[in-house]
């Protein structure tokens, strides 16, 4: 296993210029698509001076439209058509009515002489906006209550990565490139390679290829999830690691397999010091002759100085979800691949897809599209899905041009 170098500031600042890739991240439609409009009752302040008096009062007796300013020059919100709990049962009406609402508001003391007699109809956004982007565009048809998320922002605006992650995030993808060019064997709905990589450190776990051949299962993400559940004690596959052939058989755990009597710190324990020794894991094992990128964090770190006069300096991280993951590692120590990073040649099938889901992966990176089977961007953005019990973030597009060059030269190798 050969490790490259370490490159001075100069020559990273040079790359960063021509860098001739951007990392795009894989969004759902909650926040690229501008938020849905609805119908609302709209009255018309027959004075200005009476705005603060009337907004007080709406707020009272029909609160809503947290997410937006209830008057706009004279116009005051009042309520959605279809707040079908303020009509009655018996009422033939599916939608609230101007009549119906102003016998509401009378009832509840609200002093419609503020208003003009006749309510106005208008579309609203129905939710809050989630980035400045759709706040910009939503703000165009009524004014909003809108604070910006700093997390959200960095993600959508590319400030979540430094120059110098950027830099090791294409140092794995040029890995997983030679990793696909060397070894994998898929077909169109997936192939290529995939790294798993500890962020806390930059060390390579598992380096797996596509081997569609041997086993139909044995989908490039498949294979590196099982290395690292290897390096845990576990694995759900062998094979002969001379001969490299599939030996079909699922390996059964057994309590001889794992020593139940550890305590889980002393069982964290032996996990790292496994990965120090044997990580990473190959399949196939010709793989172990491609150079990797020095270890070095992924972490994105931030120095602040200290106070004046004081030449001490504090380091955080940067991001939340990485705090998040620390915690949960400290105290249930590592499942799989929970808190890592994973490089893939191509955008995952489904099966791949779920596979790093439920192993608990935070951050993928892929580099061309699959746009026949591709559920991170293509097809579906799977991630997206409500009610999901673990979440990854995703970016597409690192290196594509050297993917798509590379996958033209594999293709003649796929199953299909």
């Amino acid at each position: 296993m050969a490790i490259a170098s370490a490159k001075c500031p100069k020559e990273r600042k040079l790359e960063a210029t021509a860098r001739c890739w951007t990392a795009r991240p894989i969004l759902g439609s909650d926040l690229t698509d501008d938020p849905p409009l609805e119908d609302v009752y709209v009255g018309l302040l027959k004075q200005k001076k009476d705005t603060s008096t009337a907004i007080k009062s709406i707020s009272s007796i029909l609160p809503g439209f947290h997410h937006l300013k209830r008057c706009s020059s004279n116009k005051l919100l009042l309520a959605p058509l279809n707040m079908t709990n303020l009509v009655e049962e018996s009422s033939k009406e599916r939608t609230l009515t101007s009549d119906n609402l102003k016998t509401i508001l009378k009832e509840r003391g609200f002093n419609l002489s503020l208003l003009e007699d006749d309510f106005q109809i208008l579309s609203v956004p129905a939710r809050a906006a989630r980035t400045k982007v759709q706040a910009a565009r939503a703000s165009k048809i009524w004014p909003l209550n809108f604070h910006p998320d700093p997390n959200i922002e960095c993600l959508v605006d590319g400030s979540i990565f430094t120059e110098h992650q950027l830099d090791l995030i294409e140092g794995y993808m040029n890995v997983a490139i030679e990793t696909a060019r060397l070894e994998a064997v898929g077909d169109s709905n997936c192939n290529g390679s995939a790294l798993i990589v500890d962020p806390e450190d930059g060390r390579i776990l598992a380096v797996a290829a596509s081997k569609i051949d041997q086993h139909p299962m044995w989908h490039a993400a498949m294979l590196a999830v099982d290395l690292v559940a290897r390096l845990q004690g576990g694995g759900a596959w062998k094979w002969d690691e001379k001969s490299g052939q599939n030996s079909d058989d699922l390996r059964v755990s057994t309590s001889n397999d794992q020593d139940e009597a550890k305590d889980d710190v002393t069982k964290e324990r032996g996990i790292k010091r496994k990965y120090i020794e044997e990580a990473p894991l190959y399949y196939p094992k010709s793989l172990s002759k491609i150079t990797l990128p020095q270890l070095e964090s992924l972490k994105s770190i931030i120095h602040r100085r200290g106070r004046k006069n004081n030449d001490s300096t504090k380091t955080v991280v940067s991001d939340r979800s990485d705090q998040t993951e620390a915690t949960n590692t400290e105290k249930c120590g590592p499942y799989l691949c929970t808190g890592y990073w994973t490089f893939l040649f191509k955008e995952p099938c489904p099966l791949c897809a779920m596979a790093l889901l439920h192993s608990r992966v935070s951050r993928i990176f892929y580099g061309v599209p699959n746009q026949s089977a591709g559920v991170l961007g293509s097809k579906t953005v799977l991630h997206a899905t409500p009610r999901l019990n673990h979440r990854y973030q995703v970016w597409g597009g690192i290196l594509e041009q050297e993917c798509r060059h590379v996958l033209q030269e594999i293709e003649h190798r796929n199953m299909d």
